[in-house]
C-alpha cells in the first residue's frame, strides 16, 4: 500500500472493443477507491484510447516484439517483472487468458480477482485467489466486467464511459468535417471493415445502404476505416451508385472516437469502432450474424441490434456460418433501423 491506499492493476491487454468495454468497470473501481493508484496493463495498439484518462494513474505497456515466439516470451517476462516491481495490492484480470493470468500471478498481489471458468480461459483462474462465477452463461461483456468489481465491493455501477479528448484532436476532426459537409444534414458513419470474416456484412450491402441514405436527401454518408482497411472502404464506394465520402485517415483511436462522436448515426458490425461509437453516445445500428449479441451488443442507448441468427437454432450459429447469416440482413432493414433511431432520439441536424 502507498500511504494506506491500495495499488490496483487492471489487466486488459487488447482488443480495442474489449478495452472500451472495461471502462464502466474502471469508473466503478475509481468510485470505490477515489484516492488509490489505479494502473492498467495494455498493449500499445489499444493504449491510445486510455491515455489521459483521469481515472488511470499509469499505463503499463506490453510491447509485442517482432522476431518470433522466443522474443515474445522474453518481452512478456520483462513485462511481468515490471508489474512485480510495482508491488500491487489488488490485480483484476478482465482478460481471462493464460498470459493475463501469468501476469497477475507475477504481481504478487494479495488480492487477485479473475473470472472463474468457463469465462476465465486457458487456466487463468488458477492464478486468482478470488474467482467470480458469472450468473448466466451468456452475459454482455460490460455486465461481466462489472461483476468483477462488484466482487471487490463496488456499488455505483453504470454504463458511463469517459474518453479524454485533447483540444487539438477535437479541432482537427471538427475542421475536416466542417470543410467537407455544409448542408445541415445528418452524417451517417458506415464502417464496413471487420477483423474476422464471420463478422462481415457483404460489401454490396454496405454500398446499397449508403445509396439508400444518400437518396433520402437528408443524409451525408461517411465510410470509416482503420489501419490497413482503406481498400475495403474504397471497395464499398466503388460498388455504390452514389458518392459516399471516405473518412480521413485517423492517426489514432482518439481521432476516430471524435469522428464517430460527431456523426449522428453509426452502422457496422461487431467491431471495435462500433463499441467506440456507442461509448461516445452516437446512436448505433449493430449488425450481428456469427457472433452473439447477448455478449457483444452495445448496451448504451440509443442502439438497435439486427441479428440474423435469432430465428436459427442456437447450435447452428457459429463463426462458420456468420457471413451467410449476415447476408440475410437486407440493407433496407439497416436503413429503417437507423431512421427509427434518429427520429426517436436525435434532434434535427444543424450545420456542421
Amino acid at each position: 500500500m502507498l500511504n494506506g491506499l491500495p495499488r490496483i492493476l487492471i489487466i486488459r491487454l487488447s482488443a480495442i472493443g474489449d478495452v472500451v468495454r472495461v471502462l464502466p468497470a474502471l469508473h466503478a473501481l475509481r468510485d470505490l477507491h477515489p484516492h488509490a493508484q489505479i494502473d492498467w496493463a495494455v498493449e500499445p495498439k489499444s493504449a491510445n484510447i486510455l491515455e489521459g484518462h483521469p481515472a488511470i494513474d499509469r499505463l503499463v505497456l506490453f510491447e509485442r516484439p517482432s522476431g518470433g515466439k522466443r522474443a515474445g516470451w522474453g518481452a512478456f517476462w520483462r513485462f511481468c517483472r515490471e508489474i512485480r516491481r510495482s508491488r500491487y495490492d489488488i490485480v483484476v484480470d478482465f482478460h481471462g487468458i493464460l498470459k493475463s493470468g501469468l501476469a497477475m500471478a507475477a504481481s504478487g498481489a494479495r488480492e487477485r480477482v479473475a473470472f472463474a471458468a468457463p469465462r476465465g480461459q486457458e487456466g487463468s483462474p488458477l492464478f486468482a485467489n478470488r474467482r467470480v462465477k458469472l450468473s448466466a452463461a451468456r452475459m454482455n461483456r460490460i455486465e461481466e466486467n462489472l461483476e468483477l468489481v462488484k466482487a471487490l465491493g463496488a456499488k455505483r455501477l453504470n454504463l458511463d464511459v469517459l474518453v479524454d479528448m485533447p483540444e487539438e484532436v477535437r479541432d482537427s476532426v471538427d475542421e475536416w468535417l466542417s470543410d467537407k459537409f455544409h448542408g445541415g444534414k445528418w452524417v451517417v458513419a458506415i464502417h464496413a471493415p471487420v477483423d474476422r470474416p464471420e463478422k462481415q456484412w457483404p460489401l454490396g450491402h454496405f454500398a446499397a445502404l449508403a445509396d439508400l441514405f444518400l437518396a433520402d436527401g437528408r443524409f451525408e454518408v461517411l465510410l470509416t476505416w482503420g489501419p490497413g482497411q482503406l481498400e475495403t472502404a474504397e471497395a464499398v464506394r466503388a460498388l455504390a451508385r452514389r458518392n459516399p465520402e471516405i473518412a480521413p485517415e485517423t492517426s489514432d483511436l482518439k481521432h476516430l472516437a471524435r469522428l464517430l462522436e460527431r456523426c449522428d448515426l453509426f452502422v457496422g458490425g461487431d467491431t471495435g469502432p462500433m463499441h467506440i461509437a456507442s461509448a461516445m453516445n452516437t446512436p448505433v445500428v449493430a449488425l450481428f450474424g456469427g457472433t452473439d449479441p447477448r455478449m457483444h451488443s452495445p448496451l448504451r442507448q440509443p442502439s438497435t441490434v439486427l441479428y440474423a441468427g435469432k430465428d436459427a437454432p442456437e447450435k447452428a450459429i457459429d463463426r462458420s456460418n456468420g457471413p451467410a447469416l449476415l447476408a440475410q440482413i437486407a440493407p433496407v432493414q439497416a436503413y429503417d433501423a437507423g431512421i427509427a433511431l434518429l427520429k426517436g432520439n436525435v434532434p434535427p441536424p444543424e450545420n456542421i
